[in-house]
């Protein structure tokens, strides 16, 4: 229970469906102990007459996940904290203290299904465009999956709203989404000066090259980049975007949109439900953004949890540290790291 109006919601339903509830709510980020967001999930708790457990986690979500925000940076790699907080820490964490408990199931409000078929769970689109986050959890293992319950799945935020509404929590009808990383809503730089202890030292000037190694002027340094990056660049008399970080020589490469496009990429740390869903043909829909966008692909899985992506026609922007996700009939078939 985050405090939000989805998990509010969903706990609401699973009480009217007949579950036992307990309410959850993990301290991931906040500095000191003011929190508004677990003050309204407590207090909804209450409310609804469940048990509420709070978990500071502060201290693990610092070593994960935004120490790999803040190394991946240093790679010149873009990171997606949001899928790796979800693939290692925050699901692992929910399940440990629903053994604790001794609860069978446990739930979220995201706007996402699962589906049983052929003897494997897989997490499906939810019925809402808007705010489905199926691109979000393509870590979830078999285990995870058999002992999940998306209760928002099949509504669209509109409804939820209302339903929160009709039931007489205006409150919760109300409360604005969140966006952006829990830690680093805004712009990533000065969060990422601030975390280091000598930013002078990692973060100086370096070199833009175009495509044919020319010097075309001084940059920041690489951290402050980004894989597609278009603004914030130098003044030049065309558009150009960030083609490459080169960490090790501190260069990053500009290039106009035309040799921004590529055919295929690797991922790592590849987790898919069942790789004979995979063939040799263009079958796959794979998705390098969160939002409506979707290219026929192939997989080619190669030794040490890498793989190869095929695409049937070029992406522009395959920024290395993001998240490639597969899918079928609106079904996610698995995922991994660009590398």
């Amino acid at each position: 229970m985050s405090g939000g109006t989805d998990s509010s919601v969903a706990a609401i339903l699973l009480l009217e469906q007949g579950f036992e509830v307990v309410g959850l709510t993990f301290r991931f980020w906040e500095d000191g102990e003011e929190n508004i967001h677990l003050q309204d999930a407590v207090r909804l708790a209450g409310q609804l007459g469940i048990e509420h457990i709070t978990y500071d986690a502060r201290k693990v979500f610092r070593e994960s996940v935004v120490q790999y925000f803040i190394d991946e940076y240093l790679a010149g790699r873009t990171p997606f904290p949001c899928v790796k907080c979800n693939n290692e820490l925050k699901w692992r964490l929910i399940l440990e203290e629903a053994d604790r408990l001794g609860c069978g199931n446990v739930a979220m409000g995201h706007y996402v299904n699962i589906v049983h078929e052929n003897n494997r769970y897989l997490v499906a689109e939810g019925v809402d465009p808007d705010k489905d986050q199926s691109f979000f959890l393509w870590g979830l293992t078999q285990e995870q999956l058999s002992r999940i319950i998306f209760p928002l799945g099949q509504f669209h935020k509109t409804e939820v709203r209302a339903m929160a509404a009709e039931r007489g929590y205006k409150k919760v009808s109300e409360k604005k989404d969140s966006l952006g990383a829990c830690f680093c809503s805004g712009d990533y730089r000065p969060f990422l000066k601030n975390q280091l202890s000598e930013p002078d030292k990692l973060i100086f000037a370096g070199n833009f090259l175009d495509e044919a190694g020319n010097v075309l002027g001084r940059h920041e340094g690489f951290p402050l980049y980004t894989v597609g990056q278009r603004r914030g660049l130098m003044h030049l008399n065309r558009k150009v975007f960030v083609k490459e970080i080169r960490p090790l020589t501190n260069e990053v490469v500009l290039a106009p949109l035309t040799g921004m496009y590529k055919t295929e990429f690797l991922i790592r740390d590849v987790n898919v439900v069942d790789k004979n869903l995979f063939s040799n043909d263009f079958d796959a829909i794979c998705r390098i953004r969160y939002r409506k966008q979707n290219t026929l692909s192939r997989v080619i899985f190669l030794e040490n949890g890498m793989a190869r992506v095929e695409l049937a026609e070029p992406l522009e922007s395959i920024a290395p540290g993001q998240t490639a996700v597969f899918y079928r009939d609106g079904k996610v078939l698995g995922g991994g790291f660009i590398s």
